[in-house]
């Protein structure tokens, strides 16, 4: 009896260190959010300027995994088995995966919705990484106290800037420019008439002597004169200027806004984490850091007013850089991309 009674005892105190044990282990779990983006440098700034000070500042862990991987989200959410609390989505994909009901809808209590443009933030998604095609060109060709490029529409004006241009090898900003050379408004580009838009890029074709295909040979081109002028990715020009003085001049006029998203999987583990750190990155000093060292940032409308005009220069998100951009529709790429791709490689090919 006396024996049974000493384990009854040592079970019953195991079982009450069990109760303390057990919530602390699931309360350790719980501090925790997977992240899941492009990687790279950028993924580098992202962990200075706000993945480890969020940690630092609320104990939840950051754990970080690339690349984006929208048939693995797929598979994960059909599955149930969600192993991400965020993913880096990109424009075109981003409609899709709302429609494949693949995506948790974002707490907008926790945002701050009134510091945002009303294009960063839907039911779905949130502004990562805005981007926009602008202008570059050689400023020992035109340089910048004389007669220079001011917008993306001198990219067809020979009269005044004469030499070869550089262009992105796609459909994707391509066909907007057309559009608005053929002299439609920056709020009616979407739905693209592509017929309209190949009318003018018919003028221009000729003189394209790059059609580029990554961000680093859009600015070298340039930089080595292969091309006077072309179409770029705003971070490219910063990162060269900064570092290396590379003699670029950038304009925005006409400039075409695009972004990729953090969006949440539906049946996100750690959702309430999900949800504090994306609010988090929306700060506008930790984001305008991040645009101090690669050029792009969120989309807080505060953000410009923190950085120097030689940052700010630069900046997608600034204001007066919205005000003259157009801001692409995913919902048109998404239904209309792959078409439109198919097209454009014909175009580029044919005589």
């Amino acid at each position: 009896m006396r024996d049974r009674m000493g384990e009854a005892a040592v079970a019953l105190a195991a079982a009450v260190i069990g109760l303390g044990v057990l919530p602390a282990r699931a309360r350790a779990e719980d501090q925790v959010v997977y992240i899941n983006s492009s990687g790279g440098v950028l993924d580098d700034v992202n962990r200075k300027i706000h993945w480890d000070p969020f940690t630092q500042a609320t104990g939840i862990k950051v754990v970080s995994s690339a690349p984006v991987d929208n048939a693995k989200l797929k598979a994960m959410v059909t599955n149930g088995n969600v192993e991400w609390d965020i993913t880096e989505i990109d424009g075109g994909d981003f409609p899709r995966a709302v429609k494949e009901g693949l995506l948790a809808k974002l707490d907008r209590s926790k945002l701050p919705v009134d510091q945002l443009p009303k294009d960063a933030l839907t039911d779905y998604g949130i502004w990562d990484g805005p981007y926009s095609a602008i202008l570059t060109w050689n400023t020992e060709v035109f340089p910048l106290s004389g007669k220079h490029p001011t917008s993306l529409m001198d990219l067809w004006n020979q009269k005044d800037f004469p030499g070869p241009r550089c262009l992105w090898k796609g459909a994707v900003d391509n066909l907007e420019l057309g559009a608005l050379h053929a002299g439609v408004a920056r709020d009616k580009v979407y739905p693209i008439d592509q017929d309209k838009a190949y009318q003018e890029l018919d003028k221009i074709k000729k003189d394209v002597s790059v059609w580029w295909t990554t961000g680093a040979q859009s600015v070298q081109a340039v930089v080595n004169k292969d091309c006077v002028m072309g179409t770029t990715w705003n971070g490219r020009p910063y990162q060269l200027v900064v570092k290396d003085k590379a003699p670029l001049g950038v304009a925005w006029e006409g400039a075409i806004l695009r972004s990729s998203w953090w969006v949440v999987p539906k049946g996100a583990k750690h959702f309430d984490n999900a949800m504090k750190l994306i609010a988090w990155m929306q700060d506008p000093q930790r984001q305008a850091e991040q645009a101090k060292l690669s050029g792009y940032a969120g989309g807080n409308n505060g953000t410009a007013a923190l950085l120097p005009e030689s940052v700010r220069e630069y900046l997608a998100t600034s204001p007066n850089h919205l005000a003259v951009s157009v801001i692409a529709d995913d919902e048109w790429w998404a239904g209309n991309g792959p078409a439109a791709e198919k097209r454009f490689t014909s175009w580029v090919i044919a005589n």
